[in-house]
């Protein structure tokens, strides 16, 4: 056991413990970002759909928990994600997944840093690095399928830089051409593993392809004729990881409605608008990107043309379509840590003579027992900080309809549904089997152009630059929404326009269509007044039930904030109870409100 002296700052035992103690500073600061705990509004689908893929032990093939489009073809292309989500919520629980995904994330990290030291990077230099990578990342990683792709894109990255690492290697004065073909094997796996997961796989061949091209092309550079066997190696790899994207549960129509959905622009989903001040994503984003530069100019190691083609390319994409720019993030934490540390090592000077660097000299005692206790107050910061976001995962009632759906089981409501599409996912799971959605976040996945473009007219009208519209279908019509298979109840985002002026203006006057049953500052849910306002239907909501301008108060429940249905059951037990008892017999005071 070492002794106090030997631990003490200026020993050597000392300075490794603060080395160590900054790594976990520089570790601690990356999981923090990736800890992000924000609830996805489609995160209530992908738990659903798996666990009911689970129970009923067969994929869906046609849309569910829709009244619009059933019988119609599901491409669902997140599957493997899934079932992943139902397996790991039903076994583990909520915080130990918050836990998980952090891990994940830092895993792929760290597989960046294995990457980087590899290369001679030293650990602090690349974590560094890591650190702004991070930063980029946190707005991509609430629990989505998309976790998924990072990591297949990882594991891509990881085989190819493996793969040839040594192809520059000097022999003789002249680069080796060496390839490890054996690091090659597990793409074709990891495609059929990404194919099913995400669709992010579409741009993780096209830059694993551009890749492979880039090297063969090298290889010819280096080694001529005698390349060939290698090349043909990777050319056939290649050839099957394109032949592995036909093993998912679709085949070739995957590859086919993805061409159409891809065809398509999307102005309505926020990440494939282009990255603008304001955004979370946008500093990190042009921050990595200055880097980047800066250390590809100042490097005196080898710059690697292929890795800086497929930067650019996805830097360009990145401006257009703000969601690359994870994958941006992704290749920089691959590619810029050794000229990060070279253009680092520049900027302290120039070597000695006798090409050895100038040994800095040793800090004093006293600063070194500084930088002890700052590391020491950092770690238990960021410990804290980390230590909250993975027990929390709050479902705010500002923002999530939870009150809407509570009141909507307590009155036991049935029936078809037009509701908000940022919060259709969490209708359908918490109404379901007793309501469906004419439209929810799986988009072109599951539904027909023309019910996007009805759903749409509804929430945002004549809203021509933030929507894409088929002009096949028609002229803007903002009440067909509300005509189309005559649906039973309305529940809207009273943030929208054109949707919440419409709805007040039907549910007023002397005849509405529509009656308000339940509003707050945020959500208003409409019945069909034939069905909710007309006391000779069996479903009529009597005014003293109905709960108009109700205050919403600024609370917050934990994820999935599914409703308690025991005032239901209660209701449900005393209505049996009267239809057992005599005609003498009175329900509880109460039992019927």
């Amino acid at each position: 056991m070492p002794s106090t002296d030997s631990l003490a700052p200026g020993s050597a035992d000392g300075a490794r413990l603060l080395k160590i103690g900054v790594l976990a500073v520089l570790v601690l600061g990356c999981a923090i970002p990736l800890a992000i705990n924000i609830v996805d509004p489609d995160l209530w689908g992908h738990v659903r759909y798996g666990q009911e893929w689970i129970a009923d032990g067969k994929l869906p093939r046609t849309t569910t928990h829709s009244f619009t489009a059933e019988g119609y073809p599901w491409i669902n292309h997140e599957n493997l994600a899934e079932l992943a989500f139902a397996w790991g919520f039903d076994r583990l629980g909520v915080y130990p997944m918050l836990v998980v995904k952090c891990l994940w994330g830092l895993a792929i990290l760290a597989s960046m840093a294995w990457v980087a030291t590899k290369r001679g990077v030293h650990p602090v230099v690349a974590w560094l690095l890591l650190l702004l990578v991070a930063q980029a990342l946190q707005a991509f990683f609430p629990m989505r399928p998309q976790l998924l792709s990072f990591a297949w894109f990882a594991a891509v990255m990881v085989c190819c830089d493996r793969a040839f690492c040594r192809m520059h290697d000097q022999r003789d004065g002249a680069p080796s051409g060496e390839v490890r073909l054996g690091w090659l094997v597990p793409l074709p796996a990891l495609v059929i593993g990404w194919v099913n997961s995400h669709g992010g796989f579409a741009l993780g061949v096209g830059v694993a392809g551009v890749l492979l091209i880039g090297r063969m092309i090298e290889l010819l550079t280096i080694r001529g004729r005698a390349s060939w066997p290698t090349q043909a190696g990777i050319a056939l790899t290649g050839l099957s990881c394109l032949a592995a994207l036909l093993v998912n549960p679709y085949g070739a129509g995957l590859l086919t409605w993805l061409y159409y959905d891809m065809s398509l622009p999307r102005p309505e989903i926020s990440e494939w608008a282009a990255p603008v001040p304001g955004n979370p994503v946008f500093t990190p984003f042009v921050t990595l990107q200055l880097v980047a530069l800066v250390s590809l100019v100042g490097t005196r190691r080898r710059r690697d043309w292929t890795h800086v083609v497929i930067l650019a390319l996805t830097c360009w994409q990145s401006w257009l379509h703000l969601r690359h720019v994870a994958f941006f993030a992704l290749m920089c934490g691959f590619w810029l840590p050794e000229h990060v540390q070279s253009t680092l090592a520049r900027l302290r000077g120039e070597p000695k003579p006798d090409g050895r660097p100038e040994r800095a000299k040793a800090a004093p005692v006293w600063l070194r027992g500084a930088l002890g206790a700052a590391v020491l107050v950092a770690i238990t910061a960021e410990s804290w900080a980390l230590a909250n976001r993975l027990s929390d995962f709050p479902v705010y009632r500002s923002r999530y309809p939870v009150d809407v759906m509570q009141f909507m089981v307590d009155r036991r409501m049935k029936g078809n549904l037009v509701v908000n599409f940022n919060w259709a996912q969490y209708a359908l799971a918490a109404l379901a089997p007793d309501v469906k959605v004419s439209f929810d976040g799986r988009c072109r996945t599951c539904y027909p152009q023309e019910l996007h473009d009805m759903t749409f007219d509804f929430l945002v009208g004549d809203q021509m630059g933030h929507r894409y519209r088929d002009p096949s279908s028609g002229p803007i019509d903002v009440r067909r929404a509300l005509d189309h298979m005559n649906p039973d109840m309305v529940l809207v985002d009273r943030t929208y326009r054109p949707c919440t002026p419409l709805m007040e203006e039907l549910s007023s006057g002397d005849d509405p269509p529509w009656t308000l049953l339940y509003s707050n500052q945020r959500a208003a849910l409409y019945g069909r007044t034939s069905k909710y306002g007309d006391p000779a239907s069996p479903d009529y909501m009597p005014p003293e039930l109905r709960r108009p301008d109700e205050r919403l108060l600024q609370a917050r429940f934990q994820w999935p904030a599914l409703p308690d249905r025991s005032l239901a059951e209660e209701l449900d037990a005393a209505e049996e109870a009267v239809v057992r008892q005599p005609a003498s017999f009175s329900p509880p005071l109460g039992a019927t409100n």
